[in-house]
């Protein structure tokens, strides 16, 4: 499949490596499994295996169903299927329960409403509020005490997006301050949400809107970091590494990617000392709009998987690292330190 997919070609390494690993960890597995199923069976009263116990060996300990089956099968035994299936319902549901860890507020909502960006150049600007959500609902005002979203027609706040958290500080008004704690995206509308400090805010109300600098500082600072930590991690470990999540706020940068074993201390001193080689050089963080073909051929990270418009972000440090990204970043390495 190399000529459709030239990364598989790029990585033969990696690939022979992960199935090897993969074989090896599967073979653990079987080996932990027929321990584990020895035990059950000894304890076995009458010929039928639980479902439960299917479960727990499928759960736990990665020992596929269809396995035990023919197992099973071999000593004149069978599984309860019916109480398997029944295990693994429950542990959807359990699954998809912990997944809603959110609340959705706007459940229900749907805003055409488009939001300019402002805050690539600005910290604040005015602007006007274009809708007001309450409880999921929409409102004509907010008053002191109030929690609620607010719509502008345009902003400075960044919405959480690509690992940045949002933007925090406030809207001031003729009436009253409406303090913004997050802010998020909904499609392309911007949802500044927070509650009315002081006074009230209306629909159409003019308001003066201010993000925190010193917090978006710092949250810039911890993205640019991200930017520098994947690039070290490939070079140190392979172009197999890429990003497979991350969160950058105000008080740390958590990265996540994807490799076949832990890191070593030794890697990690080599990463470590990569990146602070790379704010020690102080080069400048510069920002370019291009096509998406175009900062492909550049070189730019792509992350695979990621939907990108025809005109794209790109974000160069020095010659260190250059990738495509909607972030907001500081304008030196050095700042980093």
């Amino acid at each position: 499949m190399g000529d459709t997919y030239p990364e598989l070609l790029k990585q033969r390494d990696f690939v022979e490596k992960t199935l090897r690993l993969e074989e090896e960890q599967f073979a653990k597995t079987l080996e932990r499994g027929l321990q584990i199923l020895d035990n059950a069976l000894d304890k076995l009263q009458g010929k039928v295996i639980s479902g439960a116990t299917v479960f727990k060996l499928y759960d736990t300990y990665g020992f596929p169903a269809d396995l035990t089956a023919d197992i099973a099968r071999e000593r004149g035994l069978t599984i309860d299927i019916e109480g398997f299936d029944k295990s693994m319902a429950e542990q959807r549901t359990r699954a998809q329960q912990a997944n809603n860890f959110g609340v959705d507020y706007n459940k229900g909502l749907k805003f055409d409403e488009k939001t300019q960006f402002l805050g690539y150049g600005y910290l604040q600007h005015g602007a006007i509020v274009s809708i007001l959500v309450q409880d999921g609902k929409l409102v004509p005002c907010l008053k002191e005490g109030d929690k609620g979203q607010v719509v502008l027609n345009q902003t400075p706040f960044y919405a959480e997006s690509g690992g940045q958290v949002g933007d925090g500080g406030i809207l001031v008004l003729k009436e009253g301050i409406f303090t913004v704690t997050d802010t998020k995206k909904s499609g392309d509308t911007y949802l500044h949400i927070g509650y009315v400090s002081r006074g009230s805010i209306n629909v159409l109300d003019n308001v003066h809107a201010e993000v925190d600098s010193e917090q978006r500082k710092e949250i810039a600072l911890h993205h640019s970091a991200t930017h520098l930590l994947h690039a070290a991690l490939r070079l140190v470990l392979g172009e197999h590494v890429v990003q497979k999540g991350s969160l950058c706020d105000a008080n740390k940068l958590r990265f996540d990617f994807s490799h076949t074993e832990a890191l070593s201390n030794e890697t990690l001193e080599k990463v470590n000392y990569l990146v602070n080689n790379a704010i020690r050089e102080n080069s400048s963080v510069l920002t370019n709009l291009t096509s998406i073909d175009d900062a492909k051929a550049a070189g730019a990270m792509a992350l695979f998987g990621e939907k990108y418009d025809e005109i794209v972000r790109v974000v160069s440090m020095g010659e260190f690292s250059t990738e495509l990204c909607g972030g907001t970043h500081t304008t030196r390495t050095g700042n980093m330190g």
